[in-house]
């Protein structure tokens, strides 16, 4: 459900970690800087910026915090950002546990630490806590607060020589890499081209797929012409070049009939788009219809309010099923979406959001130019009733409780038996393929890593590329783990009837859990299964072997997580009480501020609670904005991310950021006026 989905990897750790640390190694080698963001729990963005992120100690350090560390010690970044949010009561900028007991002194983390836009929150505290660099500049309003702890001694100078120095090293260490280059934008895109191809995942077909290049076909759907390749926000870029679908079909000699059907930018049934799309239709061609999630449901600054396309795009799909049914679906979005049109279509094929060369590399699949070899990285459920965290994910509080604790995507999907549209690690091909001779080095494990081989044959007609994964089953146990867990993965590539033995080696740690107690991982003793399979639930060879670790005993806190299991189980919603004991501390309470209690750091709509000025401030604030970007649609996902960082962002930070046209001294008025002292805030007016 998160808006900004599109730039995350996966919702597994493992490869999360992998994938980024293969990101950082490769752009680190061309002598270019990278920034491994957003750290830490940052996993909405409804209150990003004041939202405190409350886990338990074993979701953090085995889901939240591994994909990070397995980026920092294998990728080792150039610089680390620290997100928005608090993480347990603390803001991720000024939160010494993450920045420095752990990126540091436990990692090994040897770059800088900057800050996310605006989430230096007391600027003191934040560089105290390990933060070198805060972006952007404040224009002065935060050098002066550094000054004044200086002269009274609540910052020392060997704390700012720190961070002082770590930016000098950036400058150092980076200025003299850059020099003028000439770049083969032509060789940039195919490459481009490429990665799309590798990344996009066949959901379904029924033998329709490849096309037929001599039959002509219609495609229908603004996304097919006007492509969504990439997310709004932060992350858009302007590319060098990009070529549609409906182009690059034409190109390949298809004969091909386009039709807009509906408005990507608009939610709403169009009847003349619609009257036309029905009426070609009926010519019995084959059917491309694209469709997905439109920049308007996900983007920076806002989550998804559910898991639909828009509904303009069912609505026409419903009646183009009524008059042909030789329907392929063309997918783009960066997160998991319901496919309700599933049973009816013939294939599905989802491009994600793909990058310039996504028009070219659905046209490649499409024609069976290049073979689909793409898994899902995450899981797709039937239905948000399925979710687990559904009651508790992006509340309207800033108190946001991850009650589901490890149980993350396929994660409590597999364990507790609920079924999905799309299990993780799902994807076809054009091809087939079969598993046979497995190996595991060891089967009875102490230490080190572990081998896993196995064959890997192609039975089908077309060469192809497939993705084998290594799974580890744990043993059932009266404490809080997954049924099962990536542990490996490998890609392949395979001419028809040809076979390779695959390795595939397994980190240390693939028997491990996070022990609370001692502040440490351990690896419990019992018989585990080593899983070979096609997906995480398409497991094709698997060998028992037996682990001599540690007797993990049980105490309070895993007996209080046999119950929150049992309570999965019935399918109830995880009790209060049984997450306050596996939590382990007081739960936050930050939206019970008072009148009298507001500072710089609240945000404008927090004080808008008990002060009509605040509420008044906010709406002009917000009329002006949409009056700087008149003939924008408030839908549009720029305007969004403003405006929520308006409503929801601390002061301190809408202050900084708006590159002086937010005095300070307002701002200090608007709390003053907050907290009831009228007077004061006149008085802060007034003086310079």
């Amino acid at each position: 459900m998160c808006g900004r989905n599109f730039e995350y990897f996966s919702e597994d750790p493992y490869l999360a970690g992998k994938l980024a640390a293969a990101y950082i190694r490769g752009m680190e080698q061309l002598g270019v800087g990278t920034s491994l963001k957003h750290f830490a729990v940052n996993n909405q963005e409804t209150r990003r910026m004041t939202m405190n992120s409350q886990i338990d100690d074993r979701a953090l350090r085995e889901i939240y915090l591994k994909p990070f560390e397995i980026a920092v010690k294998e990728g080792k970044p150039t610089t680390v950002m620290a997100s928005y949010n608090r993480v347990n009561g603390e803001y991720s900028c000024a939160n010494k546990f993450l920045l420095t007991d752990i990126l540091r002194n436990e990692w090994g983390f040897e770059g800088a630490v900057i800050s996310d836009w605006g989430a230096a929150i007391d600027v003191v505290q934040c560089i105290k806590a390990g933060m070198d660099l805060e972006m952007p500049d404040s224009l002065g309003i935060h050098t002066k607060q550094i000054l004044d702890a200086i002269k009274k001694k609540t910052l020392t100078m060997e704390e700012l020589d720190r961070a002082v120095d770590q930016v000098v090293n950036l400058v150092t260490t980076l200025a003299p890499k850059r020099k003028k280059v000439t770049i083969d934008y032509q060789k940039q895109h195919e490459i481009a081209v490429n990665l799309a191809c590798e990344s996009a995942v066949l959901l379904k077909n029924e033998g329709v797929l490849p096309l037929d290049k001599q039959c002509p076909v219609l495609v229908i759907g603004d996304l097919a012409v006007n492509m969504r390749f990439q997310g709004g926000g932060s992350s858009h870029i302007t590319t060098a070049k990009t070529k549609n679908t409906v182009e690059a079909l034409k190109e390949s000699g298809i004969e091909v009939a386009y039709v807009k059907g509906y408005d990507k930018e608009k939610d709403e049934t169009i009847p003349e788009l619609e009257e036309e799309a029905v009426r070609l239709a009926r010519a019995q061609m084959p059917i491309l219809f694209f469709g997905g999630l439109t920049e308007q449901v996900e983007g920076e600054g806002y989550d998804r309010k559910t898991l639909q396309i828009p509904e303009c795009q069912i609505h026409l799909l419903n009646r183009l099923y009524a008059v042909n049914n030789k329907i392929i679906v063309v997918t783009l979005g960066g997160g998991p979406m319901l496919m309700p049109f599933l049973p009816k279509v013939k294939a599905v094929l989802h491009m994600y959001l793909g990058g310039q060369g996504v028009g070219e590399a659905c046209a490649r699949l499409l024609l069976g130019q290049v073979n689909p070899s793409g898994k899902l990285a995450e899981t797709f459920p039937r239905s948000l009733d399925d979710v687990p965290n559904k009651e508790f994910y992006a509340p309207d509080s800033d108190d946001v409780e991850y009650r589901e604790s490890i149980f993350v995507g396929y994660r409590y999907y597999d364990t507790f038996h609920v079924p999905v549209l799309f299990e993780f690690g799902y994807g076809l091909s054009y091809t087939t393929f079969a598993y046979s001779q497995l190996e595991v080095e060891q089967t009875m494990y102490t230490q080190g890593t572990l081998k896993v081989r196995c064959t890997i044959s192609n039975t089908g007609d077309y060469i192809g590329k497939e993705i084998v994964q290594v799974y580890v089953v744990n043993p059932k146990s009266t404490y809080l783990r997954a049924h099962k867990e990536l542990r490996g993965f490998t890609k392949v590539e395979l001419k028809p009837g040809e076979s390779k033995v695959v390795e595939i080696v397994l980190p240390e740690d693939s028997f491990c859990l996070y022990d609370v107690k001692q502040g440490k991982y351990i690896m419990p003793s019992g018989k585990y299964k080593i899983c070979v399979g096609a997906s995480s639930q398409d497991i094709r060879l698997e060998q028992e072997i037996q682990v001599e670790g540690v007797h993990y005993d049980v105490d309070q806190r895993t007996e209080c997580a046999t119950y929150f299991q049992l309570e999965q189980e019935k399918g109830k919603t995880i009790e209060s009480n049984a997450f306050q004991v596996l939590y382990g501390k007081p739960f936050s309470q930050f939206d019970a501020v008072k009148k009298g209690e507001y500072t710089i750091y609240h945000s404008l709509q927090t004080l808008g609670k008990h002060s009509k000025v605040n509420r008044l401030a906010l709406r002009l604030i917000k009329a002006l904005y949409y009056r700087m970007n008149k003939g924008k649609p408030k839908t549009d996902p720029g305007v969004q991310m403003i405006i929520s960082a308006l409503c929801e962002g601390p002061l301190d930070c809408v202050i900084c950021a708006s590159d002086g046209m937010f005095p300070l001294r307002i701002g200090e008025a608007l709390v003053l006026i907050a907290n009831g002292h009228c007077f004061k805030a006149m008085g802060r007016l007034l003086r310079k």
